[in-house]
């Protein structure tokens, strides 16, 4: 089944295509049609409602009509004043401080932003919105994942995928960064990630 991934972020389409590694889903993104679609404005109040908009515009502005699966991610801090609270904002602080995102000002800003509560890490939560529109379809579903931002940042970069260098899951009783998990640690720290796209996927079937 061809679908289309609402994203340009390539290790994004990654992420999702080793979930689903082995099953007949062919996932292709927007680097993959020879147009642009112009990026939607996402005045959702948290990651279901953005999934849901991006998903319901895409669809609309395809050329060729496939369904089309969006994510959405949001991120809450504990211990954290409201205002230092990223949310579904996750870029918004950073160009704020600096004027512009990249992963380099964002590796500071989040890295000064565990500092300032004089901590080694901030316990983080990931809630992920997820929606798929088909034309008949439009259904969204969450999903989500926790462990803990630190302040250090792992010596492996990921471009493109900031958070991955700064946070880390608890495998068998050790701490270790998202980016250096292996493919088996990967699908099973991702799995209600799977759960979430794989129902939507069937609601579509």
């Amino acid at each position: 089944m061809k679908v289309l991934f609402a994203t340009t972020n390539q290790n994004k389409i990654s992420r999702i295509r080793k979930l689903f590694k082995g099953t007949d889903l062919d996932l292709v993104s927007l680097n993959d049609l020879d147009y642009e679609i112009k990026e939607p404005e996402e005045i959702g109040k948290n990651g279901l409602e953005n999934s849901i908009i991006k998903a319901e515009y895409y669809y609309k502005n395809l050329k060729i009509k496939m369904p089309v699966l969006a994510q959405d991610d949001t991120i809450f801090l504990s211990e954290v004043i409201e205002e230092d609270n990223p949310k579904k904002d996750i870029k918004l602080p950073v160009i704020k401080k600096f004027g512009e995102f990249t992963d380099e000002n964002a590796y500071i800003h989040y890295s000064d932003l565990v500092t300032k509560y004089n901590k080694e890490y901030l316990d983080i939560k990931f809630i992920y919105g997820h929606a798929i529109c088909s034309g008949e379809v439009l259904e969204g579903s969450e999903s989500s994942i926790s462990g803990r931002l630190y302040s250090e940042i792992n010596s492996i970069r990921t471009p493109g995928y900031f958070l991955s260098d700064m946070f880390k899951l608890n495998i068998n009783g050790f701490w270790k960064y998202y980016s250096n998990l292996n493919e088996e640690e990967l699908i099973e720290q991702d799995n209600d990630i799977k759960r979430s796209i794989a129902g939507l996927l069937n609601k579509y079937n």
